[in-house]
C-alpha cells in the first residue's frame, strides 16, 4: 500500500448519519468512523451535538495511537449556500469586497453570520490540480475565517485545484486573475452551522486547519485518478439524501456548478396493505421492485445534468465530458451509473481512490470515503511542477 508522499493529517469527513476520519502515515491508512446526527435532521443548520461524541473521538485516536492533531475538515455539500455570479475586471481588493456584498446580497443572510468564498471559475491553472493547499492564515471574526481557536480556514469552493480560494475581506493566498466578465462560484457557510462541525473536534484536543464541501473534496478525489485515463472534460456528481452537487472540469479547471435538491437517500418501499389495496386496481407484475423504483428515481437528476452538460456545450463550443463519475452513498449503485450513462450519454463510473491512496483497504468503499480522500489529497499528492524539479 502506497501514497505520494508522508502525510499525518487526519482527514474529518461529516456525513448525513456519521463522521469518518482518515490518516494516511507512512503508506499506513487509519480509517474510523462514529455515528453522528448532527447533519442529520437539518443540513444547512446543524444540530448540537446531543453529547458524548467529542469524548468518543478522543477514546478512538488515542486507542488507534493517532497524536497528531491537524484536520481537515469536509462537512455536507448540503450545509453550504452556493451561486454561480458573473464580476467585471477588477483589481483584487475590490473583486473580494464586491463578492462579499454579492454573496450576501443573494444569499439572504447576515455578513457576520457566514463566511464566505469564492474562486474565478475557468481561470486554474493545471499545475494547481495537485499542488498543496498554503497554510492557512488565521484571521478573527470579522476576517472571513470560522470564528474559532486556531487557524481555520474556509477551504476552496472549486476543487479540482486544492489551492486556497480567497476568503472575502480577510488576508490569503493570491488567487488566479480574474479576467473580463469572469464568472466567480461563491460558497458560504453559516459559522454557527460550523462551530456545531468543529466543537466536537475542538473538545477531542484536535486543530482544525480547513474546511470545505464535501462535492468539491470528492471531486478532488475523482480528479486524481480520471485526469490521467481520460482526454477532455470531467463531469463530477456527488449525491447526498437531500441534495446532488454537479461540477465539471477540464485541464485544472473548474468551468461549472450546480447544485440539484431531490431526495436521493435510501428508499423506503412501505408493504402493502389490506387497507392499501385498490379492489378495482387491475394487477401488474413486476419483475423487481425495488431495482425499478432505483432506476426510476435516478432518472430526474440524469436529466438535470443532461441540461446542465448541454448549457455548458452551448456556451463553451461543443465541450462534452470524457467521463463522468459519481460520490456518495448511492454513487455505486448499478441503477444510477447505468441511468447517467444512458441518458446523458458518458461512461458513468463510481469515484476511486487512485491516484489518492492506492490500493485502499478492500473494507473502506471509494465512493463514501471521496470526501475524505480527497480532503487527505491536498498533503498527499505533490505538485507535477515539484516533482519535475526533483526529476531534473
Amino acid at each position: 500500500m502506497g501514497s505520494r508522499r508522508h502525510s499525518s493529517l487526519i482527514a474529518v469527513d461529516y456525513g448525513s448519519a456519521t463522521v469518518r476520519l482518515l490518516q494516511v502515515e507512512a503508506g499506513h491508512v487509519t480509517a474510523l468512523e462514529l455515528p453522528c446526527e448532527i447533519f442529520a435532521a437539518d443540513p444547512m443548520n446543524g444540530s448540537d451535538d446531543p453529547g458524548g461524541l467529542a469524548e468518543d473521538l478522543e477514546r478512538l485516536l488515542r486507542e488507534n495511537g493517532i497524536r497528531n492533531t491537524r484536520c481537515a475538515v469536509t462537512l455536507p455539500a448540503s450545509a453550504f449556500l452556493v451561486d454561480t455570479v458573473p464580476m467585471p475586471e477588477l483589481d483584487e481588493e475590490e473583486r473580494l469586497e464586491s463578492l462579499a456584498v454579492e454573496a450576501v446580497d443573494r444569499f439572504g443572510v447576515d455578513p457576520n453570520e457566514v463566511t464566505v468564498a469564492a474562486l474565478p471559475l475557468r481561470v486554474a491553472s493545471a499545475a494547481d490540480i495537485a499542488s498543496p493547499a498554503p497554510a492557512s492564515t488565521p484571521a478573527g471574526p470579522t476576517g472571513g475565517a470560522v470564528s474559532a481557536p486556531g487557524p481555520v480556514a474556509l477551504a476552496p469552493p472549486a476543487a479540482p485545484a486544492p489551492s486556497s480560494a480567497p476568503i472575502a475581506n480577510a488576508p490569503s493566498s493570491p488567487a488566479p486573475a480574474a479576467t473580463p466578465g469572469t464568472e466567480h462560484l461563491l460558497i458560504a457557510v453559516r459559522r454557527s452551522t460550523a462551530m456545531r462541525a468543529l466543537d466536537p473536534l475542538l473538545r477531542a484536543k484536535l486543530v482544525p486547519v480547513r474546511l470545505e464541501s464535501a462535492a468539491l473534496a470528492g471531486l478532488r478525489t475523482a480528479w486524481c485518478h480520471w485526469s490521467r485515463q481520460v482526454d477532455g472534460a470531467i463531469a463530477f456528481v456527488h449525491v447526498e439524501p437531500t441534495m446532488a452537487a454537479m461540477l465539471l472540469a477540464r485541464d485544472g479547471e473548474l468551468l461549472f456548478h450546480r447544485a440539484i435538491a431531490g431526495s436521493f437517500g435510501v428508499p423506503r418501499v412501505a408493504p402493502a396493505t389490506s387497507d392499501s389495496v385498490d379492489p378495482d386496481a387491475i394487477p401488474v407484475e413486476v419483475r423487481s421492485l425495488g431495482a425499478d423504483r432505483r432506476a426510476f428515481r435516478w432518472s430526474g437528476l440524469a436529466d438535470e445534468i443532461l441540461q446542465c452538460l448541454r448549457y455548458v456545450e452551448r456556451r463553451s463550443a461543443g465541450q462534452w465530458p470524457a467521463a463522468l463519475v459519481t460520490s456518495g452513498p448511492c454513487a455505486g449503485q448499478v441503477e444510477l451509473l447505468a441511468t447517467l450513462e444512458s441518458i446523458c450519454g458518458v461512461p458513468s463510473h463510481a469515484v476511486t481512490a487512485a491516484g489518492v491512496v492506492d490500493p485502499l483497504p478492500a473494507t473502506l468503499s471509494p465512493s463514501i470515503w471521496a470526501a475524505a480522500l480527497g480532503s487527505a489529497a491536498v498533503d498527499l499528492v505533490a505538485a507535477p511542477a515539484e516533482r519535475e524539479r526533483r526529476a531534473a
